[in-house]
């Protein structure tokens, strides 16, 4: 038996993927969250393979509006994006062509299916028992949760924003636009089928009317009218970016709530990888179940070897 921490959508595959485990899942919320409210698609189709949940396979072309020269638009989509200037941005030069796979739009439901009698909500877990845990929470709060004495090295900055979301008429497309220009709010644009999204690193837009003018300049750029909109919502989102922390001591966490709390850490947020591809997690599940099966001197060593 496992106990897993958190029903979001690394909880959830993690559950489908241990079944065998027969695990809990404990999720402090009263209903399933879904915190993924951008694009949610896959480089590959091992996470519909691995849940028997068929994917969409899709041709998506991305691309950047130019502002000035290919530096200054990395620089200026990092800085709006998280507030720091990075040069590890990802940022498109021309234009790209590359296969996504689509999740459904009830993906999180699907998922969720086979694990309605595993699921606890309105649950927090104390870590008060033998374990194993696999944690889906952020790493700060699982640092604090476990009296981790050197919290301060391993807090990362979450950048919270917004997502305006809404249904095109007449479009079955798969695009994403990058907006590094200051003068727009946005960063990116995209579009999955009928939706559109649109990614705002700004928690103050709660007007309606605010979204409406961010959407239709969004359409705009996409040479499409507002009026093809319909269906215009604004979701809220607390992570949507995080930065990343210092490498040995995100490290070194990790290593040490498996050895002293028998906790194993499992996504994005849990593992502070600001890059973390959904795709991976599958793998990242697949090591977690050998280490729980190692011994554990093994277990401790592969952990701190293989560390995620």
């Amino acid at each position: 038996m496992v106990t897993i921490i958190g029903a979001g959508m690394a909880g959830l595959l993690a559950g489908n993927l241990l079944l065998r485990r027969k695990p809990t899942i404990l999720e402090s919320q009263s209903e399933l969250p879904n915190n993924h409210s951008a694009t949610l698609r896959f480089r590959t189709g091992a996470v519909g393979d691995a849940t028997g949940i068929p994917f969409k396979q899709v041709l998506m072309i991305k691309g950047t509006l130019p502002w000035r020269n290919p530096i200054a638009d990395c620089l200026s989509y990092s800085f709006k994006n998280t507030g720091i200037r990075r040069s590890d941005r990802s940022i498109t030069e021309g234009l790209v062509t590359e296969t996504r796979y689509i999740a459904p739009p009830d993906f999180i439901a699907r998922l969720a299916e086979p694990l309605s009698g595993a699921l606890e909500f309105g649950h927090t877990a104390d870590f008060s028992g033998e374990g194993p845990y696999i944690s889906t929470i952020p790493m700060p709060s699982l640092a604090a949760a476990l009296n981790y004495p050197y919290q301060e090295d391993i807090k990362f900055r979450n950048i919270p924003g917004v997502n305006i979301r809404g249904r095109i008429k007449d479009c079955e497309a798969y695009v994403s636009l990058l907006v590094p220009d200051p003068s727009f709010r946005f960063t990116r644009i995209t579009v999955t089928g009928n939706e559109l999204i649109v990614e705002v690193p700004d928690v103050q837009l709660i007007e309606n009317f605010v979204a409406v003018q961010l959407a239709t300049e969004a359409m705009e750029l996409l040479g499409m009218q507002y009026e093809d909109l319909s269906e215009v919502v604004v979701v809220y989102s607390a992570y949507q970016k995080i930065l990343p922390v210092r490498e040995t001591a995100r490290r070194f966490f990790i290593h040490w709530a498996t050895d002293k709390h028998n906790v194993f850490s499992l996504g994005r947020y849990a593992t502070a990888r600001p890059g973390l591809l959904l795709d991976s997690l599958i793998q990242d599940v697949r090591l977690i179940a050998g280490w729980m099966d190692a011994g554990r001197y093994d277990m401790v060593r592969q952990r701190w070897t293989f560390s995620l």
